[in-house]
């Protein structure tokens, strides 16, 4: 009987060490070979998946369901496929708008974005759905006119959506405006694209370590539920140039990366994914890059707005890191945000 329970709870134990506790649920942000879904959708890290146009993808593992999301009114086809499926699945979350803040993107004023919200994303909140903000990639101004242009046609939101793009370097930028975003609307934060941008010229390591750095933060910061790293293509086939292919999860032909490997199991930086002696993943996995470390983190016109945006705020609001969570917060009046578990 000892026997049996020192097994039991070393099961537990060894299990414990990949369900994530109080940390940002990992997901997938797919744009590549159906067929590669489950060599990463399996891994234990891994709780859901999401494409910013298309519909879900068959092949992911069941314990990584599918949050659809309306691109924006260019894909109303793309949109009305989505709502069929809707229909059918009843999902637990559904995402607002890709980049209205950019003029290449969904490109809308915050005030149209209500209208179409209001007619087409509201409607599921009484259909049992949480509602996630549009995805802005810089102008958190867009997002708090949104947010009150929605309060005032009787909708809401129940957490909010950012992308973030930056060079290597960009860490404490990065967190700034996450943190920002939680100190401004008071609600639960979802990232759906993180990642580097080609402009800062960064080496297969430098993104690596943005990437493990990144979520292990993001790993303490409660108020961040659902987080995805922009990885889900092979290097050789990023889906544009914006972001470099070195923030690819799978290798060309698809085998998972090292960087997708440790995605999916592993939570500390510094350490190799534990799946490097269970699949064939060797020491040269990393060494053999040929690329070499970048000293020039390069320009990017939105990175620019995001911080000339983030610095102008902080400086019209001085208060304290506290105040500016708690105020928010109350005025918010949002609801805690159900958790989606990302089960082993």
């Amino acid at each position: 009987m000892v026997a049996v329970l020192a097994l039991f709870y070393g099961a537990i134990t060894f299990l414990s060490a990949f369900h994530q506790v109080d940390a940002c649920i990992r997901g997938l942000a797919w744009a590549t070979d159906n067929r590669y879904a489950p060599r990463i959708s399996n891994l234990p890290l891994v709780g859901w998946h999401y494409h910013w146009q298309d519909g879900a993808v068959p092949q992911m593992a069941a314990k990584a369901p599918f949050v659809p999301m309306f691109w924006g009114p260019r894909h109303w086809d793309k949109w009305s496929k989505t709502k069929n499926w809707m229909w059918q699945h009843r999902p637990k979350y559904v995402i607002g708008f890709n980049e209205p803040d950019i003029g290449s993107q969904a490109n809308m004023n915050a005030y149209y974005a209500a209208d179409v919200w209001m007619k087409e994303i509201q409607p599921w909140k009484n259909r049992g759905t949480n509602l996630i903000s549009p995805c802005i990639a810089w102008d958190q101004n867009w997002m708090a006119t949104f947010l009150g242009e929605v309060r005032k046609r009787g909708g809401r939101v129940d957490a909010i959506c950012l992308h973030w793009y930056g060079p290597y370097t960009g860490l404490n930028n990065f967190k700034k405006f996450v943190t920002q975003a939680h100190q401004r609307f008071g609600k639960p934060i979802w990232i759906t694209e993180i990642g580097i941008t080609s402009s800062s010229h960064p080496s297969t390591r430098q993104v690596k370590a943005f990437l493990m750095n990144a979520f292990q933060w993001l790993d303490t910061q409660t108020y961040v539920s659902h987080c995805a790293w922009f990885g889900c293509f092979e290097s050789n086939r990023a889906p544009d140039s914006f972001a470099t292919g070195k923030n690819s999860f799978f290798k060309p032909g698809g085998a998972l990366s090292d960087m997708g490997f440790w995605y999916g199991y592993t939570k500390h930086p510094n350490k190799r994914s534990f799946s490097s002696r269970h699949h064939l993943l060797s020491r040269a996995d990393e060494d053999t890059l040929d690329d070499v470390d970048s000293t020039d983190p390069g320009s990017c016109e939105v990175c620019d707005k995001r911080t000339a945006q983030m610095d102008k705020w902080e400086k019209d609001h001085p208060m304290t890191i506290d105040a500016r969570v708690a105020e928010p917060e109350a005025e918010a009046e949002a609801e805690p945000e159900p958790e989606l578990e990302a089960s082993a």
